[in-house]
């Protein structure tokens, strides 16, 4: 709308001049001298040339690209600054060639910048479109052959004008401009037929990406070797050219990290199938068989360090862009052998799969061992160094020669053990004793110096609920040092005091029956009171465990 109504004001005002011209002048060439002589009828005349160039320039886009998207109009208006504040300086390097005619094909060389740039990016969006319509192929390779042309052609007459003059001029500077956009617009084709040839494929061949970095590193190169010359002519008969550092600058750092990608690229797909394993079905099975690169299926795929799995053409496609796992984004850095480190990885995975078996073997050996050989008696012993060691590794209990009975653990009245578990000794021939593992203790609520004397068959017990676990210090499950064995025998160990204390409850309340049996029957005075002193002290002392057990398990 803004360029519709520019349009028509430049035309009104054309037409007014020319009026004005003819009618004051009378005659034909008067009224051409007038026009060309005048400084506001050559601005409007010029500025009219300007009106006419860019309806051209629309009628060309309206014609090959149709309405434009958003992101092409972006790149449209960011380019254009850019590329006028470089002409400008252009101009003041050749400002002893400037003319109208300068003018007329710097315009001109701005305004089929600009169908290049818009070419480029619809090429752009028809390889990232699943479906394009034949139309918009036939406009896009219409299009590349019109721009060629114009390239052509303009390089053509700038050629022929630099050899007749053989001089450094203007035409040095277009004739430089066009051969970039040539190359450029030759590369945008060849990228568009890699794209179709791709797509004819059904997207199958492998070699496209690898075709399509080629052709970037040469272009690349073409047009850092142009700007080099260039900037050399210029420098040696004009001065610096201001408006080729940036460019230069560009050019060469994109180059630059196009060759350090390719070397990098070279370097990791040289033997990548010794670089990175195969995945293992176990693997494909257990993960998402998925490659998040193509979204298809995997049925043979390469792992990376990080664990990620690819198709081997996806994970090739990917390192000519990125280094970076596509999943992770860890950088893809194999080792220097990689057979070497592949070799060890899986010999380090058999060397803990191995060691693994055999401490499961192991493990299960001794469990049986201590289910079959050992006796009751010799669980129990091998359970009391197992605490002992835990206890003297936690620094939380005390030693063994200061034991203080905390809240949580309960004195248990003796137990009746056979005479041939009482005489067993361990393997090593050592004879096990209660009283020095109960010298003296402190029981909570009593005064420090209150000592207990020693007894034969007490047991100093966590006095705990049956299903409650016991802590014995941080980290006591956790401890892979502690062998299933040890853990076995003591929770045997366990059972069998859960076993004394219920037939330790079972003799209680029979001699108590007993005793007031014996009170009913006998029916004295005497025998009535020691049989209620009998039964007094039977229940004080049954209450007193009984309260000591809730306390244990409080």
């Amino acid at each position: 709308m803004k360029l519709k109504t520019y349009a028509g004001l430049s035309i009104i005002a054309t037409l007014a001049i020319i009026y004005h011209a003819f009618n004051s002048r009378g005659q034909f060439y008067p009224a051409m001298v007038y026009l060309s002589t005048s400084k506001i009828s050559l601005v409007l005349l010029l500025n009219m040339g300007l009106v006419f160039m860019c309806i051209l320039w629309q009628l060309t886009k309206k014609l090959f690209l149709g309405s434009l998207r958003e992101a092409e109009v972006e790149r449209l208006n960011e380019q254009s600054w850019r590329e006028v504040m470089e002409i400008l300086f252009a101009i003041t390097i050749f400002r002893q060639d400037f003319s109208v005619t300068f003018l007329a094909m710097v315009t001109a060389l701005l305004l089929i910048k600009a169908l290049h740039w818009l070419a480029q990016k619809r090429v752009e969006y028809i390889e990232t479109t699943p479906s394009v319509p034949m139309l918009s192929h036939v406009r896009i390779v219409s299009f590349m052959g019109f721009l060629l042309l114009l390239d052509s052609l303009f390089l053509y007459s700038s050629m022929k004008h630099l050899i007749e003059t053989w001089q450094a001029s203007v035409s040095l500077f277009f004739c430089f401009e066009y051969m970039i956009l040539a190359t450029t617009t030759v590369s945008i084709f060849v990228k568009y037929l890699f794209y179709v040839s791709d797509m004819l494929m059904e997207g199958q061949w492998e070699k496209k990406p690898v075709f399509t970095f080629y052709l970037e590193l040469i272009r690349d190169l073409l047009h850092l070797s142009m700007y080099m010359c260039f900037f050399l002519v210029i420098f040696v008969n004009y001065g610096i050219p201001l408006h080729l550092i940036r460019e230069l600058y560009e050019t060469f750092r994109n180059f630059k990290v196009r060759v350090a990608d390719y070397i990098r690229y070279r370097k990791i797909t040289s033997n990548m199938n010794d670089r990175f394993p195969d995945a293992t079905p176990e693997e494909l099975n257990a993960s998402d068989a998925t490659c998040i690169i193509c979204r298809e299926e995997m049925t043979t795929a390469k792992k990376l360090i990080c664990g990620h799995l690819f198709h081997v053409h996806c994970l090739r496609s990917w390192l000519e862009r990125q280094h970076t796992c596509p999943t992770c984004r860890a950088l893809v850095v194999p080792p220097e052998n990689g057979t070497t480190a592949a070799a060890g990885q899986q010999g380090s995975q058999s060397d803990v799969h191995q060691r693994g078996t055999t401490g499961t073997g192991s493990g299960s050996t001794a469990q049986t061992e201590a289910t079959d050989s050992l006796s009751r008696h010799q669980a129990r012993l091998q359970a009391a160094a197992a605490a002992a060691s835990i206890y003297e590794k936690s620094y939380v209990y005390p030693s063994m020669n200061s034991l203080v009975c905390s809240p949580g653990y309960t004195l248990h009245p003796p137990v009746q053990i056979s005479m041939a578990e009482s005489s067993n000794t361990d393997r090593n021939g050592e004879q096990t004793s209660s009283e020095e593992a109960q010298k003296q203790f402190l029981i909570a609520g009593r005064p420090p110096n209150l000592s207990f004397p020693p007894m034969q068959n007490f047991h100093f017990l966590p006095s705990q609920a049956h299903a409650s676990p016991v802590n014995y210090g941080e980290g006591f499950e956790n401890d892979p040092n502690i062998p299933s064995s040890q853990l076995e025998a003591y929770r045997k160990l366990l059972q069998c005091q859960i076993q004394n204390l219920q037939i330790l409850q079972n003799q209680l309340e029979m001699l108590q029956r007993i005793k007031a049996d014996r009170n009913v029957d006998e029916g004295t005075p005497s025998s009535d009171s020691r049989g209620k002193s009998v039964v007094s002290s039977s229940s004080e002392s049954g209450h007193g465990y009984r309260e000591d057990i809730q306390d244990g398990k409080a």
